[in-house]
C-alpha cells in the first residue's frame, strides 16, 4: 500500500494506492446494477462515448493487462466549497497523475469519471469521437463497485454526503499494467505529485 499526503494549490490532498491483480477487480463487477443506477439518475447516461450504455465492460477494457494500480485521492471539502467543485478539482489532480503515469508504465488508465476532453461529445451529433486515442473510461462506467474496491483494496471509506465538519470527497482511478514492482510505482507517483 502506498500512502502519501501532499499539498497542491494550497489544498491538502491524501493519496492511497495499491496494486491489485485484475482477477480480483473482476469480482467487483456489477455491470447491470451500475448501468441501471446511471440510467435512472445520471444526466450523462447515453450522452457520450464513455458513459453507459456505451462504455465497455471492465473485463474487455483491461484485456492484456494483469494488474492495476488503484488510486484514491481525497480531501476535505473546503468550508465554503461544494462537493461538486471539490470533485472536479480532484479529478483534474488525479488526471494530472494518471496520464503521465500511464505513459511511464506502458499501461492503460481508468479515469475518475466521464470524459472531459470536449465541451460537447460528438456522440450527441452521431459523429465519431474527435480524440479516440485519448478516450478513457471510468471504473464505475465499466461496472466496477468503487465503494467495495475502496474499502477492501485501499482501506478507505467513501462517504456520499457533504454535511458535517468531517466531510470529504474521494475520486478513484487506476493504471492497468504488466510487470512493475511497488517501489517503481511509488517512485513514479512521487515524481508526479
Amino acid at each position: 500500500m502506498i500512502e502519501l499526503n501532499f499539498t497542491k494549490d494550497n489544498n491538502k490532498i491524501n493519496l492511497k494506492a495499491n496494486i491489485c491483480d485484475n482477477d480480483i477487480l473482476k469480482k467487483y463487477m456489477k455491470v447491470e446494477y451500475f448501468t441501471n443506477l446511471c440510467k435512472d439518475g445520471c444526466p450523462n447516461y447515453n450522452s457520450n462515448y464513455t458513459c453507459p450504455p456505451n462504455s465497455p465492460k471492465f473485463t474487455d477494457y483491461i484485456k492484456g493487462y494483469k494488474s492495476s494500480l488503484v488510486i484514491a485521492m481525497y480531501m476535505s471539502i473546503p468550508k465554503h466549497g461544494t462537493i461538486t467543485d471539490t470533485h472536479q478539482y480532484l479529478r483534474r489532480v488525479l488526471s494530472d497523475l494518471l496520464i503521465p503515469l500511464e505513459k511511464k508504465v506502458n499501461g492503460l488508465l481508468t479515469d475518475g469519471g466521464r470524459c472531459l476532453l470536449c465541451k460537447s461529445c460528438a456522440y450527441v451529433d452521431n459523429l465519431p469521437c474527435k480524440f479516440p486515442e485519448k478516450m478513457r473510461f471510468s471504473m464505475e462506467a465499466m461496472g466496477i463497485d468503487l465503494a467495495g474496491v475502496s474499502q477492501d483494496i485501499l482501506k478507505h471509506s467513501i462517504i456520499w454526503n457533504e454535511e458535517g465538519e468531517n466531510s470529504y470527497c474521494t475520486v478513484i482511478g487506476s493504471v492497468n499494467f504488466n510487470d512493475l514492482c511497488e517501489d517503481d510505482l511509488q517512485k513514479n507517483i512521487l515524481d508526479l505529485v
